[in-house]
């Protein structure tokens, strides 16, 4: 069964910053010691039934002042079927941002970028300047790693206004914009995600469950990713690790094999575990 995870960090932290890994800076999770350490490709090794054939390196705080050493670090990994996507600052200045974007574009394995939006979502995407470096990562044909939360209605309406005008911008929505776990939050969370979804430009990474509960059900994952599906269509939908974030709540082995046992059919499991991601980042 071939395998493409879609968002994972590896981190080295005798070359690396990773200042949110320390135990006084936010986030503070109890847990966050059992990360707090390197992890390299051996720890994403897959036995039988699985066939890794890729995977998608999503920054994880290297050096945000210079990116590209991360970039720099991984391609010296010596691996193959990586793809990489680099940290930005939307806020530099247009020259600054188009001069970080060449020598980020100077590394093959590049794809795309990310600067993690979060609560500050709607004001940045509302941000001229943003907007104006957000035209640069289009134009150069890069993908926009989005991460925020669905029930930022605000930050969903600005984000799909601004999509409908950029159509060949493609995003890809980080941890399925974080489910929201009680009932009134999540119906917000689903006008907002089909909102998302009439944009043919957004596609979808389904992962980060242990950031919302350590001890979350297989059956949520079922939940969420058939009424993704739903929405956005198979094709539009991939399953990811956020490895080594999973490893609070489970192996990567068992990740991956609990996903392969969700109930649905062989075409879509190879959609959503291998096929999507491969179409998506151009492996």
């Amino acid at each position: 069964m071939k395998i493409i995870d879609p968002h994972l960090h590896l981190f080295d932290q005798q070359l690396g910053q990773y200042s949110w890994l320390a135990p006084d800076v936010a986030p503070f999770w109890k847990d966050k010691a059992l990360i707090n350490k390197d992890f390299t490709i051996t720890d994403i090794r897959l036995s039988t039934p699985f066939e890794a054939c890729g995977f998608v390196h999503i920054e994880a705080g290297f050096d945000n002042q210079a990116p590209w050493r991360e970039l720099s670090w991984l391609e010296g990994l010596a691996t193959t079927n990586m793809k990489t996507i680099a940290s930005v600052d939307l806020c530099q200045s247009s020259k600054d941002f188009a001069n970080t974007l060449d020598k980020l574009c100077q590394f093959s394995s590049l794809c795309g970028v990310r600067h993690i939006l979060d609560d500050s979502a709607n004001a940045l995407l509302q941000n001229s300047q943003v907007q104006h470096n957000l035209q640069q990562i289009a134009a150069r044909e890069l993908i926009f790693e989005c991460q925020l939360n669905g029930t930022d209605t605000r930050a969903i309406d600005t984000l799909t206004k601004y999509l409908k005008h950029q159509l060949k911008f493609k995003i890809v929505i980080n941890h399925a914009a974080f489910p929201a776990p009680s009932t009134a939050e999540n119906l917000i969370w689903q006008n907002n995600m089909l909102k998302l979804a009439e944009c043919d430009n957004v596609f979808v990474k389904a992962s980060g469950w242990e950031m919302i509960d350590r001890e979350y059900p297989t059956q949520h994952i079922q939940n969420i990713v058939t009424w993704l599906i739903g929405a956005f269509g198979a094709d539009k939908i991939m399953l990811a690790s956020n490895f080594p974030l999973c490893l609070f709540s489970c192996s990567y082995q068992e990740l991956w094999l609990n996903y392969s046992q969700l109930d649905f059919s062989t075409p879509t499991i190879n959609a959503l575990i291998y096929a999507n991601a491969k179409n998506c980042y151009g492996f």
